[in-house]
């Protein structure tokens, strides 16, 4: 049998699990948003042809570009890390923007999997939990209060709630005796 406290620590893993998966996502949504700007970035410099180009628009932000003209032998300043920049041909630039490209779905590909198994890991302390909660309310007896399916974070709230309300609430005075919002 599974006591009160242990489905209380499962509760809480599946709370930790939960958050882990979130942060996963804000980072695969970040990465996905570099990888679509490189990928952008690689289209631009390899449609740029060898001769040049007169009248090109470079995005500055904000919906405004500036009108350039770009010369036969330009290249392209690359940070290359640590604010480090070098100047390259535009073909070199693309090419190491390609290399970023795939280390980035590398890590994307990781990232995937981790959150694949986190949620695994949820899914069986959510049924180890429910399967506790099950053999709790079989051997207690209906007067006394026993757990019930709640997810993690509804029974965390529950728990917050139970201690918040516990305490009697005081009116404060200001100082000098001036009313307050809570009078």
């Amino acid at each position: 049998m599974t006591g009160r406290d242990e489905l209380q620590r499962i509760a809480r893993m599946v709370d930790i699990h939960r958050q882990k998966m979130e942060r996963i996502e804000e980072q695969l949504t970040r990465l996905e948003s570099i990888h679509l700007e490189q990928g952008q970035v690689v289209r631009a410099m390899r449609e740029i042809p060898e001769e040049g180009m007169i009248g090109a628009m470079i995005p500055l932000g904000s919906g405004v570009q500036l009108m350039v003209d770009i010369p036969k032998d330009s290249g392209a300043v690359v940070d290359i890390g640590t604010a480090v920049q070098a100047e390259m041909t535009r073909g070199q630039a693309a090419d190491l923007i390609e290399e970023r490209q795939t280390e980035i779905n590398t890590l994307i590909e990781s990232l995937k999997k981790e959150f694949d198994s986190a949620e695994l890991t949820v899914r069986e302390l959510a049924e180890t939990f429910n399967q506790g909660v099950a053999a709790m309310e079989e051997t207690t007896p209906p007067e006394q209060e026993a757990p019930t399916t709640l997810s993690s974070q509804e029974k965390v709230s529950t728990e917050v709630d139970e201690e918040t309300t516990e305490r009697p609430r005081r009116r404060r005075r200001g100082i000098g005796s001036e009313l307050t919002l809570d009078d």
